[in-house]
């Protein structure tokens, strides 16, 4: 008997799984589908559920991190793809098997391409949904520094907030979903270094042109350090942007004191002058109390100069200790979980 064997590849709240495989014998046996197991180094993995589809059967895994796609190095604070390697086992026989990867279906629609500025390359995935006859909101994502890479992929991948964007421009709202990806560097600067700041300038003029971007409805959001730099976009450019989604971040600028140590908690202070000019933006921020990477601090202080300098425009998510998991500086898996986010987001307006 030969079976051919499919593993699904998924973007999922918390990462990259391998979330299910799909099975095709070359006939199918009445007991096959319960002589069928899955392990991984040895360990079985957990079967959800079961189901068929003429002659394939689909196996559902309970998502365990060993059946994470990502690995995460620890050395250079990145992310990298390791797909798991899974045995498959036929109680009794010994089948010839042939085993594929099929990455998510989302990651199809996005092109893959590449800018040039004087001084870098930056390259940037782009979903567009509808056509350029009429003019459509542009959302800008900014990942953290866990996907700094080149040209990879990896803003797509380690989070499903993209995946969630393009969802809902497909489904709901047409518009331009913009993800670019800053380069590795040896400290972890990400959107923190100018020169890929400038370069998202850059980039965000040439899709206006090119997709006929209403630029009364551009939107920026970001992670981590991508939520910190949507803070610093906020602070010095409110004339662009019409709505700012930070999650996990703190109001980040060139030369301001760091309070905490780099990823244990670190946060700066919103000054009055910030307070002034954020309070003009829709905002709507989300961290988790017992963010251990970034301090929820840096979330509260901002809401604290916004509110001192008359803003009515802020809304502020905080998320109590043990509900965010397993990473509590993930507030992103659960913001963009909130069916009210991209309704509100959609409506704003310069």
């Amino acid at each position: 008997m030969k079976l051919n064997v499919v593993y699904q590849e998924e973007v999922t709240d918390n990462g990259y799984f391998v979330t299910s495989a799909k099975i095709t014998p070359s006939q199918m046996t009445k007991d096959l589908q319960n002589r069928i197991s899955f392990t991984i180094e040895g360990k079985e993995l957990q079967i959800t559920r079961i189901e068929k589809e003429q002659n394939q059967i689909i196996y559902y895994f309970k998502l365990t991190k060993e059946l994470l796609a990502l690995s995460f190095d620890p050395a250079k604070f990145i992310n990298q793809v390791a797909l798991p390697q899974i045995m498959l086992h036929v109680n009794g026989m010994q089948p010839e098997i042939e085993v594929a990867f099929q990455p998510d279906p989302f990651l199809a629609d996005f092109k893959q391409k590449i800018i040039q500025t004087d001084t870098i390359q930056l390259s940037y995935s782009i979903y567009a949904s509808g056509t350029n006859r009429k003019k459509r909101p542009l959302v800008l994502f900014l990942h953290g520094s866990g996907e700094r890479g080149f040209n990879n992929g990896m803003p797509l991948l380690a989070n499903d907030v993209p995946k969630t964007l393009h969802d809902y421009a497909k489904t709901k709202e047409d518009a331009v979903i913009l993800v670019p990806q800053a380069t590795w560097a040896p400290t972890l600067n990400g959107w923190f270094r100018k020169d890929f700041r400038k370069a998202l300038f850059i980039l965000l003029k040439q899709t206006e042109s090119e997709y006929n971007i209403d630029t009364k409805r551009i939107y920026l959001t970001g992670l981590s350090n991508g939520a910190s730099t949507t803070w610093y976009m906020g602070v010095h450019h409110a004339d662009i942007f019409a709505a700012l989604v930070p999650c996990s971040g703190y109001v980040y600028d060139d030369g301001k004191k760091g309070y905490g140590d780099q990823g244990k908690g670190r946060y700066m202070l919103a000054s009055p002058e910030e307070g002034k000019t954020l309070a003009q933006l829709p905002i709507w921020a989300f961290h988790a109390e017992d963010d251990p990477t970034v301090g929820v601090l840096g979330t509260k202080k901002a809401e604290e100069a916004i509110h001192k300098a008359g803003g009515k425009q802020l809304k502020v998510t905080i998320y109590p200790k043990n509900t965010v998991k397993p990473n509590p500086h993930a507030s992103w898996a659960r913001a963009f979980n909130t069916p009210e986010l991209l309704p509100w987001l959609f409506k704003q307006h310069k």
